[in-house]
């Protein structure tokens, strides 16, 4: 294997591990969306039960409970937010660097397909004298 050889497969290689990388920080962000879509349920099926009862038979410690449900319900909503658009810029910033990691290997590839398509007819060649 040539240096040149070597370098591009080093390369692919890098390349894999970011999309593993890549794809274990995907299966992070969905598993932080999915509790935090069940915690919000939680609350809001509490909320539900809460705002069924009627205004007459609510004491104290129901409305605090609803107020509480409410903040926590909305934190939940504001974390969650947050989450996607990190998850968005994340994924545009993935794509800008596919593109110049694309960019690179094609520059890096080129000049070695085109060695490698000099050196392999001489191969041919050579190969076919020896029998």
């Amino acid at each position: 294997m040539s240096p040149e050889e070597i370098e591009v497969e080093m390369a692919r290689i890098q390349r894999l591990r970011e999309v593993l990388v890549r794809r274990e920080s995907e299966l992070r962000f969905m598993m932080d969306d999915i509790q935090l879509c069940k915690d919000i349920m939680s609350l809001k099926q509490e909320l539900r039960q809460i705002v069924a009862v009627p205004e007459k038979e609510k004491n104290k410690k129901h409305r605090q409970r609803e107020e509480e449900l409410i903040l926590k319900i909305h934190k939940l909503v504001q974390k969650r937010d947050f989450l996607v658009d990190d998850a968005e810029v994340e994924r545009l910033r993935e794509q800008e660097e596919d593109k110049e990691m694309a960019e690179f290997l094609r520059l890096k590839l080129m000049p070695l397909e085109q060695k490698l398509k000099v050196t392999q007819p001489a191969k041919q060649t050579f190969e076919k004298k020896k029998s």
